[in-house]
């Protein structure tokens, strides 16, 4: 509910201020997770879906037009580290894990594709977004949002 709540706080944020025209892709990333079958976690993302959806109608928006949200977005991660104990001394002993290794790495790439490939995104309305073309354009980007957020303040 906490994440619920503070994805509902960015969709007022970037309809109000008005600081971001393009459309954020959103991933959920899990670790640890043991059952990693792609049915885990679905319904709780249509429930999240549903709920920010519900609080972008109460914005006069639709949900599509603020952000990118699809069932490829929750990234399920085996644990980072194994262990057991060593047979001779009783020891545990830990080692990282090939399999974490090879998703953090899918992750990594779905992250870099998603964020390289559109880095003169399509904006809602079809237009091209003229914010960033380049990475460092889009750290320059990142930095001004910031700055307009912060100006805010708590108020």
């Amino acid at each position: 509910r906490q994440l619920q709540d503070l994805l509902e706080v960015c969709l007022f944020a970037m309809k109000h201020l008005q600081v971001c025209r393009i459309q954020p892709k959103l991933l959920f990333v899990l670790r640890d997770q043991h059952d990693r079958s792609h049915g885990v976690h679905g319904d709780a993302l249509r429930l999240m879906r549903k709920h920010l959806a519900e609080a972008s109608n109460h914005l006069e928006i639709k949900l599509d037009d603020l952000i990118a949200l699809d069932p490829g977005s929750v990234f399920l991660l085996p644990s980072a580290f194994a262990s057991d104990l060593d047979p001779h001394t009783g020891q545990e002993i830990r080692w990282s894990t090939e399999l974490f290794a090879q998703e953090a790495l899918r992750l990594r790439r779905k992250i870099f594709s998603d964020g390289t490939s559109g880095l003169a995104p399509t904006c809602t309305d079809g237009e091209s977004a003229p914010e960033f073309s380049t990475l460092p354009d889009w750290c320059l980007h990142a930095m001004s949002v910031w700055r307009g957020l912060d100006r805010y303040g708590p108020n």
